[in-house]
């Protein structure tokens, strides 16, 4: 796993360096302490934190085999379903396409327990609904399906 994280490190790190570095263009509401910048900032920072570790883990296994054939295909397969997912979105609807986005890593990464398939994507849509659609009022997209 060395090489892969050496390489998902560094990627890492650029993404949220690029994603950091677009929140400076956030507009600024006359006297706000904090802005619409903060918590993609604070993620930002995060994710670049997380591409360190991923480079100090790397730098810390010795092990020179890679299992490359497993590794890309998973990242593909996640990749390909973050993008359906998102582009589902307009039509489906968020909370549709969350619980079938989180459904769909859990067959992907081979989580068999019924329980576990049902509760965990029906957990994610629920707890942004109560967070965001309720606690925060933030406007979902609803789909057009659901329109």
């Amino acid at each position: 796993m060395r090489i892969t994280n050496y390489i998902s490190g560094i990627i890492t790190i650029v993404i949220g360096g690029f994603f950091y570095a677009m929140t400076f263009g956030f507009k600024k509401l006359g006297s706000q302490l904090i802005g619409a910048d903060f918590m993609p900032r604070v993620y930002c920072i995060l994710l670049i934190f997380l591409g360190f570790i991923l480079l100090i883990q790397g730098y810390r296994d010795k092990s020179e085999n890679d299992d490359k054939k497993g590794t890309i295909i998973h990242s593909l397969g996640a990749m390909i379903t973050v993008v359906l997912y998102i582009i589902a979105i307009p039509y489906i609807g968020f909370y549709l396409g969350t619980f079938l986005m989180v459904l769909g890593m859990l067959i992907f990464t081979k989580i068999v327990n019924k329980f576990v398939l049902f509760l965990v994507p029906l957990g994610a849509a629920v707890f942004v609904y109560v967070a965001f659609e309720k606690l925060l009022s933030v406007s979902i997209p609803h789909g057009m399906l659901f329109s």
